[in-house]
Formats: C-alpha cells, sequence, structure tokens
C-alpha cells in the first residue's frame, strides 16, 4: 500500500551535516572497520531529507574527515566544536538557497559544489528531482 508524503512535516535547515562516531574503547583494527562501515550513512541520517534524496541522486555522498568547522556551523545549534572527536563531512557542499512550503508542498533548491543549481520538489504523491 502506497504512503504519502507529508511535505508539511519535513525539516530543512541551513546547518552542514557533521557525524562523530560513538567514542569507545576499541582495537585500531575495530576502530577502522566502525569507521568505515558507519560514516557515510550517519552523516546521510544526520542531514536534511531533501538533501539526502538529492545526494543520494547525484551520488554525492562520498565523504572526507572534517578537521575544522564546515561553513555555516552553527555551535550555539550544534555544540562546540571538539578537535579531538573523529569527524566527517561530505565531499562536495551543498548550500541550501531557497526553501518554499505551502499544504502537501514543499520546494527546496541547493547550490551543488561544480554542479550548479539543483531542486527538489515533494508533494503528498510524488518528489521530482531537477537542475534549475
Amino acid at each position: 500500500m502506497p504512503i504519502d508524503i507529508d511535505p508539511d512535516t519535513i525539516n530543512i535547515d541551513a546547518l552542514p551535516g557533521i557525524w562523530s562516531p560513538v567514542q569507545w574503547e576499541m582495537s585500531e583494527e575495530e576502530r577502522v572497520y566502525e569507521l568505515e562501515s558507519q560514516a557515510a550513512a550517519s552523516l546521510l541520517n544526520s542531514i536534511d531529507i531533501p538533501e539526502a534524496i538529492l545526494r543520494l541522486f547525484l551520488n554525492e555522498t562520498a565523504i572526507k574527515r572534517a578537521f575544522n568547522p564546515p561553513e555555516g556551523y552553527d555551535p550555539e545549534l550544534q555544540g562546540d566544536w571538539d578537535v579531538s572527536l573523529v569527524t566527517f563531512q561530505f565531499r562536495r557542499a551543498i548550500k541550501l538557497i531557497t526553501v518554499e512550503r505551502e499544504p502537501n508542498y514543499l520546494y527546496v533548491e541547493y547550490e551543488v559544489m561544480d554542479l550548479g543549481k539543483w531542486a527538489v520538489e515533494i508533494e503528498t504523491d510524488q518528489v521530482d528531482i531537477y537542475r534549475v
């Protein structure tokens, strides 16, 4: 049975996604395995749904270590940056440009580094992704 999408409740904000793995005592081999198997999926889970949809559509899910906060990082909303934690960010930056929300409709526009502007339109029965 199909499920309707509710564009009214999808969160959108301009904060960049970051992710740090659970910190516990592990051997070096375990630590590397955990980082490699969890980082990309956990980072995708931390960002807004429309950005995740766009990243998956464009195959822009490659990640890299983040030694400094990304542009737009807000310590008041995202916490103080801790250089001692292993932190990741996406290789290609995506910047939120526009959000338009109406009942049962959501339009989000992004600037994708080196790939131009892209839009994600979400309605209750469809999702459209296209280059602007």
